[in-house]
């Protein structure tokens, strides 16, 4: 039975066997001592009498005939019953009796009151132990209640109460898993929050600041086109900063779900470059494209051309004019790999580890372009489709960034 597999109530079992035992011992002890006393009280009502005929000179044969003798006669009865001796007696006409009922009870009674009072000292110690479980079990639980989850219920015993203890220590579990997921998602609004007002103070103070240029000076128009044009690059820094905060938010919370689907990788670049290609040419910079035009990427296509766009982005970024930036890709049975690599200024040694933090730049970015949310967001969305993005970068020769994704992913 399951409630014998609890330590407390099996060994309470064991002992009401052993009580239950000890009664029925008891019980028998007090027949035989019933028994041993009636012996002894008619063994020397016997010897009374015989010495008492003995004495008034009634044959021996006769005492003895009389002694064997085991059917009562009618005139043994009236006789017995003229001296008051028959079954309606009083027992205290009989005194040895009397004494011997006495003594049977009293040892009946002290016999029993024992047994109770074992049983009453072991039932009140089981329901003592039982409520300090139950008293700690409580304390625990309303532990749980309030976020504090160091403390674990009793689970290294057997029974129904440590089965209930278990249950409800796995709903401390999640629980906990549930409280924790909360604090890390404020944390990640209060850090989002801190993010965006901190890194739109900038353009809107120089929007404040081009405004009132442009009011102090209306009738000039070169004043104004000049102020005009710094308006709109600050306008347009605003929302792309806005629109890679709300995309990293929202991979950094669980709210994008990636839809994976075969797509060539040659597409895949032809797109991702789309909008690069101009700046390229303009900055006097040259895209090279490299790999098999019939391997396929199996990704989210519109999310992963971000996550590319943004690496090749981040090497125009960081490329001179004359420089030269190259998308590979390779395939194996195992792992697709695409490079961004450029022949630029490389990343040095103190910052390779820090170049998909948010907002990181480097001091010597001086005045390059880029809010440092473009490598972050590209990691988010790579490792969120179960890929991975790396860096390898030697100082003064450029830097290679590597998405890898598994074939059979």
């Amino acid at each position: 039975m399951d409630i014998l597999q609890d330590k407390d109530n099996k060994i309470y079992f064991i002992f009401l066997t052993y009580m239950m035992g000890s009664f029925i011992l008891l019980t028998l002890f007090l027949s035989w001592l019933h028994g041993k006393e009636s012996q002894r009280i008619l063994f020397e009502r016997e010897q009374t009498m015989i010495s008492s005929l003995m004495e008034q000179g009634v044959a021996r044969t006769s005492i003895a005939k009389a002694v064997k003798t085991s059917v009562p006669t009618r005139e043994g009865m009236e006789l017995l019953q003229q001296l008051g001796h028959t079954g309606a007696a009083s027992v205290r006409l009989f005194p040895s009796i009397d004494q011997s009922v006495h003594l049977f009870a009293q040892t009946a009674v002290g016999l029993a009151l024992l047994l109770a009072l074992i049983l009453v000292g072991m039932t009140v110690r089981f329901l003592v132990l039982r409520e300090k479980l139950y008293r700690k079990a409580e304390g625990i639980i309303t532990q749980f209640s309030v976020g504090n989850f160091q403390n674990h219920l009793p689970q290294n015993e057997k029974g129904s109460i440590y089965h209930l203890f278990a249950a409800v220590e796995e709903l401390a579990v999640v629980l906990q898993a549930q409280s924790e997921k909360e604090q890390h998602m404020r944390t990640f609004l209060k850090d989002t929050i801190s993010d965006i007002s901190h890194q739109l103070k900038t353009p809107l103070a120089a929007l404040h600041m081009y405004t009132e240029i442009i009011a102090d000076e209306p009738d000039k128009v070169e004043t104004v086109e000049r102020f005009s044009n710094k308006t709109m690059q600050s306008l347009e820094r605003i929302e792309q900063l806005v629109q890679a905060l709300l995309k990293v938010s929202r991979i950094d919370a669980g709210n994008i779900i990636f839809q994976k689907e075969e797509m060539k990788a040659s597409s895949l670049v032809v797109w991702a470059m789309e909008d690069l290609s101009v700046r390229a040419l303009k900055e006097g910079k040259q895209l090279l494209v490299k790999g098999d035009v019939e391997d396929v990427i199996l990704c989210d296509r519109a999310w992963t051309r971000e996550a590319v766009a943004n690496l090749i982005k981040n090497a125009l970024d960081h490329t001179e004019a004359g420089g030269v930036v190259t998308i590979s890709w390779d395939s194996s049975p195992a792992m697709f790999c695409l490079s961004v690599a450029d022949d630029g200024c490389g990343i040095a040694e103190e910052d390779i580890h820090h170049v998909f933090k948010r907002f990181y730049r480097s001091k010597k970015d001086g005045a390059r372009q880029g809010i440092g949310l473009g490598l972050s967001l590209a990691k988010s969305i790579v490792e969120g489709q179960g890929g991975m993005l790396s860096v390898n970068s030697t100082p003064g020769e450029g830097a290679v960034f590597t998405i890898s994704f598994l074939t059979n992913m």
